[in-house]
């Protein structure tokens, strides 16, 4: 039976992979709370995801070398945005349009632009 619900769990992600273009595997665990604008081309891969995770298209979450982010609450990324390996990534960042974040942590409350490693790190006023 375990196998058959594995299938069945494949199954409909390729079939969302294909309709829809966003790879969001199964095996993946999403917060409770979570939303995407526009998800086209994203790919979110094993991570650790805090609650309030959002992301728009075109957007990447994935490994480096078998080392996966860690993504704090209330975080956004903005499209075509990537964050990858072994990234810490506080509580309330945005990780700007275009920004590739890789093997760096990020502290609470900050704007992210630019390409590791010359990341542009800014404290966000909003808060």
């Amino acid at each position: 039976m375990q196998t058959e619900g594995r299938l069945l769990a494949d199954k409909l992600y390729y079939l969302n992979k294909m309709m829809n273009g966003v790879d969001l595997y199964h095996q993946i665990e999403l917060p409770a709370v979570w939303g995407c604008e526009h998800p086209m081309g994203s790919i979110m891969g094993r991570a650790t995801f805090g609650e309030y995770f959002f992301f728009y298209q075109g957007c990447t979450v994935g490994g480096d070398h078998n080392t996966y982010p860690v993504i704090g609450h209330h975080v956004r990324l903005f499209a075509n945005s990537t964050v990858l390996g072994e990234s810490h990534i506080g509580n309330n960042v945005w990780i700007g349009a275009g920004a590739l974040v890789k093997n760096t942590d990020i502290p609470d409350n900050s704007l992210v632009f630019g390409q590791s490693p010359n990341l542009i790190i800014k404290q966000r006023k909003d808060i």
